[in-house]
């Protein structure tokens, strides 16, 4: 029953939504767009594959291209929190007080 309802719940929200903004925004005569470029290093990454595998004189049929993401110190991948952090810095905005992480299940 519950996932008959969370299959229901995610195809409305999709049918609200466009390209990852609210349809009422989307489509309200009292909100305008503006373009701004932005970088994707994976589509960067599967864009230069792609073009070097389509070089090649032997076919690969159905081979594809995937992002594997990799940090490049070693490190652990950066946070949500880290991410919002380094934004507000290119923006002049002061960091943020850490927050109380919250545990959904079990213990800390």
């Amino acid at each position: 029953m519950w996932d008959y309802r969370l299959i229901k719940a995610h195809y409305i929200l999709q049918d609200w939504y466009r390209d990852g903004v609210p349809l009422w925004w989307d489509e309200s005569e009292r909100v305008t767009f503006d373009a701004k470029a932005r970088v994707s290093k994976s589509k960067a990454a599967i864009e230069r594959a792609q073009e070097a595998d389509s070089k090649k004189k032997n076919k690969s049929h159905g081979r594809y291209f995937i992002a594997e993401p990799r940090v490049m110190d070693g490190g652990e991948m950066p946070t949500r929190e880290e991410w919002l952090e380094e934004q507000g810095k290119k923006q002049g905005n002061p960091p943020r007080p850490p927050r109380e992480r919250h545990v959904l299940q079990g213990k800390k």
